[in-house]
């Protein structure tokens, strides 16, 4: 279960597509920095020229988007996460909050539907903020090597809405934990 591309984590290198409120994107690498035993970048925005859309929804293309960070060079033993204030879909599904393929080279998470404003709910910073977090490492665990688990407080359990995410809790279980890279998440 062992990633087979990313033995050894060097950093992980976050890019924003689009704009963010202020502060918001510095709060989520510092939570995800605390989590982590490796060093957390913000890079330079990844996307030159139009974001992919669905041609049928006001939604960015995932998929295609998600290639386009796959393109991006990075030095081995970099973990690569694009996250995006936009509404994220592919062709088979209404919506994701994210998207990564196993053992690939880059995540994509999207912050409109972990806003409880997205709901017609009050704002709440700090829930979004949580499920953000969440969000990342369920994606890095993807590119990790990680497929989705059936135990339903594991962070890589498959979220079908915000509830879920809020449910399923913030850690990996001990089995998927184990698969990680030796020393990847902090004590």
């Amino acid at each position: 279960m062992e990633s087979e591309r990313h033995t050894s984590v060097q950093f992980i290198l976050f890019l924003t597509i689009g704009a963010f409120p202020d502060g918001v994107v510095e709060d989520l690498i510092g939570r995800v920095s605390r989590k982590v035993s490796v060093p957390c970048r913000l890079g330079a925005p990844p996307i030159k020229g139009a974001t992919p859309m669905l041609g049928d929804r006001e939604q960015v293309d995932a998929d295609e988007l998600l290639k386009k960070l796959e393109k991006r060079h990075v030095e081995p033993g970099t973990l690569l996460v694009g996250m995006t204030m936009r509404d994220l879909g592919v062709k088979i599904f209404t919506f994701v909050f994210g998207q990564a393929r196993r053992n690939g080279l880059a995540a994509l998470v999207s912050m409109a539907r972990l806003r409880p404003e997205f709901y017609g709910l009050p704002a709440d910073p700090e829930l979004t903020a949580r499920r953000a977090v969440a969000e990342i490492f369920h994606e890095l665990g993807h590119i990790l090597g990680l497929m989705h688990c059936t135990d339903f407080n594991c962070i890589m359990h498959f979220a079908t809405n915000a509830e879920t995410i809020d449910l399923r809790g913030n850690d990996f279980c001990p089995t998927c934990a184990a698969a990680l890279p030796p020393g990847f998440l902090a004590n």
